[in-house]
């Protein structure tokens, strides 16, 4: 008797009769995974069992031995992948349960397999790893666990068909969940994910045909929010840029074409993403933090006093410095200071303020460097005195006279304020 073959028929009554291997187990007092065992050509039932599985399933001893001779060629499938897997085998559909297999007769040994399913929820899970009897089990149920801290990040689901090239009769097809990360691809702080079935069989060639993303929508509207979540930082003129690209970009990652290229270098963006982790999340951290006062100093430096220059360089001088608009005051150009005057000092020091230029640019008036100080004589007429490139003078406190720099000009108020009188 050919234990695969046995295993096969079996399944295939039981499936007739519509009954679960958990049912089947507990109506010949046996345990699931005794009956899993059968199903997969691992072990045969005893004797005693034997004429009470032939029972339950409505036939024979005879017809049983006879239909597990040699001489029928079939493949079996075993789900590793999904809590309830689709398979069609070269037009003939199949559903498979997580952890359990399914005997296929098959007329030729080149197959095309299409594989549909969900992912394994945390429940599905915990009802696996309960109901694990031995250590080979618990160990199989701790290496699936390793793969499902990924898929609890809701990757995208992808299904897959393929191509198997001269596959061997009576082998078995284990289809397995395999999850990488594109990582930095994505440029967010969450990994962009992706979940698929993964062949492992004894055949000549297994070709990845075609893909196709079964939750493109949830994961691009996923990924588009930790995308705006990651701007909030950069402001809000950033996030209104930067949503629409980045949401062409996760349709992008997500259009069969690509998704195929990135499974097929599955195995690279993998490794790279078990052994790299943590360097990668420190490096993105690190570099953030760069770009950040990177930008910070770049504002700081060119943009910020640009953006609010009028509101720090207050003077305002006309383009050939006739005149001067000085806290609403306007000052006209004389010759030389007057010889007693004094200079209006703020908390006891001489106040320079920033001077800009009409007819410049706002860049220009940024960068320039011309300054005024403010002088009173006894009649309480006020009065400017100018210097350009006022960093160039190396002005000090000590220095009273005006006839030192080579580019400096003298105004004096057209309305002078009475008030300033009492201050002398």
């Amino acid at each position: 008797m050919n234990n695969y073959k046995f295993g096969n028929y079996i399944c295939k009554l039981r499936e007739e009769k519509n009954m679960t291997q958990s049912e089947l187990a507990k109506e010949l007092d046996v345990s699931d995974k005794a009956v899993s065992k059968w199903e997969n050509g691992q072990a045969i039932p005893r004797m005693d069992t034997f004429e009470k599985l032939a029972e339950t399933l409505g036939t024979t001893i005879d017809d049983i031995l006879s239909a597990s001779k040699d001489g029928i060629e079939r493949i079996c499938f075993v789900n590793n992948f999904c809590s309830l897997m689709t398979i069609e085998v070269n037009g003939d559909v199949f559903n498979i349960k997580f952890d359990e297999c399914k005997w296929v007769e098959i007329k030729e040994t080149d197959l095309t397999l299409r594989i549909t399913g969900d992912m394994i929820t945390d429940s599905d899970f915990e009802e696996v790893k309960n109901s694990a009897t031995n250590l080979k089990e618990k160990i199989i149920s701790k290496l699936t666990r390793k793969a499902m801290k990924f898929a609890s990040e809701y990757p995208l689901q992808v299904n897959c068909t393929y191509k198997l090239t001269n596959i061997k009769p009576d082998s078995v097809v284990n289809i397995d969940l395999d999850v990488f990360s594109l990582g930095d691809k994505t440029l967010t702080y969450n990994d962009f994910l992706i979940a698929y079935p993964k062949i492992i069989c004894e055949c000549d060639n297994v070709e990845l045909l075609k893909v196709k993303g079964k939750n493109c929508k949830e994961v691009i509207k996923k990924h588009t929010r930790y995308g705006l979540e990651s701007d909030l930082g950069f402001g809000f003129i950033d996030m209104i840029i930067s949503w629409p690209v980045r949401r062409i970009y996760f349709r992008h990652l997500c259009k069969p074409r690509v998704i195929k290229k990135n499974i097929l270098k599955a195995d690279y963006y993998h490794e790279k993403y078990d052994e790299k982790e943590g360097k990668q999340k420190k490096g993105r951290g690190c570099l953030f933090a760069f770009l950040g006062f990177l930008l910070l100093l770049i504002f700081t430096i060119f943009i910020e006093p640009v953006i609010f220059i009028e509101s720090e360089k207050p003077a305002l001088v006309s383009a050939d410095y006739s005149t001067i608009t000085y806290y609403d005051d306007v000052y006209v150009r004389i010759d030389e200071l007057p010889e007693y005057v004094v200079p209006v000092t703020f908390l006891g020091a001489e106040s320079w303020d920033d001077a800009r230029t009409e007819g410049l640019s706002r860049f220009d008036q940024a960068i320039q460097d011309n300054k005024v100080t403010q002088y009173k004589d006894y009649e309480g007429k006020t009065y400017l005195w100018l210097v350009e490139n006022y960093s160039d003078t190396m002005l000090t406190e000590e220095e009273t006279g005006y006839d030192d720099f080579e580019e400096h000009y003298v105004y004096v108020c057209e309305k002078p304020d009475k008030s300033l009188s009492n201050l002398i």
